[in-house]
């Protein structure tokens, strides 16, 4: 790799590490809100959103964070164990590898500065603050006013974004694609149900977090490739495809 190429991913890197750094000054600037002790009225919120309004639940909440780890951690480890043991040229795959492990850790960078900037952009109240019983770790934290985007959505559909990317300009023919993607999907999709069903979030605090994380992850995938230069990968190391099947 070029002096330029590495100039130009570092460039992609440090705004990465300034959005990060501008969600922790952000966090740490916000003036935490303090309830009252009044139940927040369900009317006032949208009918779509006020539909779909859940109450808190600890269980579907510690659900959606192993949905949202399992969705990230696959992802990772994918990219290291498909690459490296099923593609013929060593040396290739473990430059790939160490590249797409590094641009997946960028997404999930940009992902987490952008979804925390945006929620404390928002302010939005979560829906169990809407019902009697809501969560008393997010009163004691000030999180029950950063509803929007959902964050777990966000880094579960990062996820996603990301290994359709991958496997689109990687290993566009594999046999393992559409079964390995619509893991992802079940996954980013458990998350956004259990966010919803937990009273974490509203409908379309799940749908902007997905929406957004899917886009997040795709374009830092794409930018990172086009200055790489790395282009599909040849048939002959095609993940599972007939000619070195997995």
């Amino acid at each position: 790799m070029t002096k330029k190429k590495c100039l130009y991913l570092a460039g992609v890197l440090l705004i990465g590490c300034m959005l990060m750094v501008a969600s922790i000054v952000a966090e740490k600037k916000r003036t935490v809100v303090e309830w009252n002790g009044e139940q927040y009225r369900l009317e006032e919120v949208n009918q779509v959103d006020a539909a779909f309004a859940r109450p808190y639940n600890k269980t579907l909440d510690d659900l959606g964070t192993v949905a949202v780890l399992a969705a990230n951690g696959a992802a990772y480890w994918l990219v290291i164990l498909l690459i490296f043991f099923t593609t013929k040229g060593k040396g290739t795959a473990f430059g790939t590898m160490l590249f797409d492990s590094f641009t997946y850790g960028e997404c999930c960078v940009y992902a987490s500065s952008l979804y925390h900037l945006l929620k404390i952009l928002a302010g939005r109240i979560r829906p169990y603050m809407y019902f009697p019983n809501p969560s008393e770790k997010g009163i004691a934290e000030g999180d029950f006013c950063l509803s929007w985007p959902s964050g777990h959505s966000f880094l579960a559909f990062t996820a996603v974004g990301f290994m359709f990317s991958w496997f689109l300009l990687r290993f566009p023919k594999s046999k393992l694609r559409k079964p390995v993607l619509c893991v992802f999907l079940l996954l980013g999709f458990s998350t956004m149900l259990l966010r919803m069903l937990s009273g974490n979030h509203f409908l379309t605090d799940v749908l902007s977090g997905a929406t957004l994380g899917f886009l997040v992850s795709t374009l830092v995938f794409r930018v990172n490739n086009a200055i790489w230069g790395r282009g599909q990968s040849r048939g002959e190391d095609e993940i599972g495809s007939d000619q070195n099947p997995a």
